[in-house]
């Protein structure tokens, strides 16, 4: 069988386009985030604290968030929550504005964590938008506003970094 050089050509040219059609899947990735948050937990008004957010996945993302929060007049409450984060952008991306729903008990402390008050706790919903911005290959800063049940609004910030 002979081949015509404008057949091998196209052969050619179309093996090669079908090559660099094929990219490799994005790799998800694993994130871990500090972050400090002030949020209406209390019943004096602001409620300041920190806690630490871990998810998996780009594009969308699966994750648990943890936080105590408090005010100086010991009301605290303990946060543990899981979270579905779908970003805005592009299928896959892992940065730029985000969206995320979120849900899971709280616990109210009155003067400390070994002092639970009465009612313990309740389930927490909410919604929080936020704003992945690169700060290197693995690192990041997410500034972010909530809003929800029972806490009514927040703010918070973390610095994390993708593994």
């Amino acid at each position: 069988m002979k081949l015509s050089a404008g057949t091998l050509l196209a052969l050619l040219f179309f093996s090669v386009f079908s090559m660099q059609a094929q990219e490799a899947p994005a790799r998800e990735e694993i994130f871990i985030a500090p972050y400090a948050e002030t949020l209406f937990y209390s019943p004096e008004g602001l409620s300041y604290g920190g806690g630490l957010s871990l998810g998996y996945g780009s594009g969308t993302a699966l994750g648990l968030r943890l936080l105590y929060a408090g005010d100086p007049e010991g009301h605290g409450a303990l946060e543990i929550l899981v979270f579905y984060r779908f970003y805005l952008g592009a299928q896959g991306v892992r940065s730029g504005p985000f969206i995320q729903l979120m849900g899971g008990p709280v616990l109210f402390v009155y003067e400390s964590l070994a002092t639970l008050r009465e009612g313990v706790g309740t389930l927490s919903a909410g919604l929080l938008a936020g704003w992945r911005i690169p700060l290197q290959e693995a690192w990041y800063v997410e500034p972010s506003l909530r809003a929800g049940y029972p806490y009514i609004a927040g703010l918070s910030v973390s610095f994390g970094r993708r593994l």
